[in-house]
């Protein structure tokens, strides 16, 4: 299969919180499978630094995905080790990466801006609720802007960045003022969903499709 419809998925399961994000990428990994893309798949104790800077150092192209813990400067590994950071930054190169990970946007991304092909991120924490009832509402947003870009070939980066504001937007307008409007946990739900809107970042070539 061509290098360009590979996909390399790094996904944490070390917590309640990386125990709700893992769910997230299942969905997105069969959705590639689903459209013929090849998935390299690095989970719990795969997700390391040794293994990702292994297949990173070989790769010529990638959709990189992660899924996990992270801080201004890394992404966080299964071990609490960062797999990504400022010093193997160098390994993003020309790498499309979308990042489902707290902070990364505030250092990493920005140092990245001239290295990824495009780097998209959250500069602030995720928030959401652990209870499913109320995370998958997250989870459609964050999943939004890669899944956008797989079903659309011609999607660009910017564009999916904007798909993923407006479904949050989307959401946030469902749950003040519409007809999920219902209690206290919607509407703290509500200021978590805006919250992080408003975190998302972009950087690289904005014009960059799948």
């Amino acid at each position: 299969m061509s290098q360009s419809k590979t996909v390399l998925l790094v996904r944490t399961h070390s917590d309640a919180t990386t125990e709700t994000t893992y769910h997230w990428a299942e969905m997105v990994k069969q959705h590639f499978q689903a459209n013929n893309w090849e998935v390299i798949e690095l989970a719990k104790n795969d997700a390391v630094r040794s293994q990702v800077e292994k297949l990173l150092l070989n790769s010529e192209s990638y959709v990189f995905l992660f899924y996990g813990h992270g801080k201004s400067d890394e992404m966080v590994g299964q071990d609490r080790m960062p797999v990504i950071d400022l010093d193997n930054q160098g390994l993003l190169k020309d790498q499309k990466v979308y990042v489902i990970a707290c902070l990364t946007a505030q250092q990493l991304g920005k140092e990245a801006a001239n290295i990824a092909r495009f780097y998209l991120g959250y500069e602030q924490e995720i928030q959401f609720p652990i209870d499913p009832v109320y995370s998958q509402y997250v989870e459609k947003c964050v999943n939004k802007g890669i899944l956008a870009m797989l079903d659309t070939p011609e999607c660009t980066i910017e564009q999916a960045g904007q798909q993923i504001v407006d479904e949050y937007t989307h959401w946030i307008e469902y749950f003040t003022i519409g007809e999920g409007a219902s209690d206290t946990g919607t509407f703290l739900l509500s200021i978590q969903l805006r919250y992080n809107r408003d975190a998302v970042r972009l950087f690289g070539d904005v014009s960059a499709t799948l």
